[in-house]
């Protein structure tokens, strides 16, 4: 338990830190982006897209979306440090 209040408290702190942007005031999909506006992955309403190509709904869908999710954690956890 302690890990996780640990883990909470930081996140709080590093969310201060973070300016968010939204370019459209109510965004129909979440764009993770990185060097300005290298779209990385989006999570739009008709699928997911990852570097601007749409993944195909099947058996390894959520696979790739989330080693593209983990690209871009590891990228940002870099330039923030």
């Amino acid at each position: 338990m302690a890990y996780i209040n640990t883990f909470k408290q930081h996140w709080e702190e590093d969310d201060k830190e973070i300016d968010y942007k939204f370019r459209d005031p109510t965004p129909s999909s979440i764009t993770l982006s990185v060097a300005g506006n290298d779209e990385m992955l989006r999570v739009a309403a008709d699928g997911f897209y990852v570097r601007g190509v749409r993944v195909p709904a099947d058996a390894h869908e959520a696979e790739t979306v989330y080693n593209a999710f983990k690209q871009w954690l590891a990228w940002a956890n870099l330039q923030r440090q």
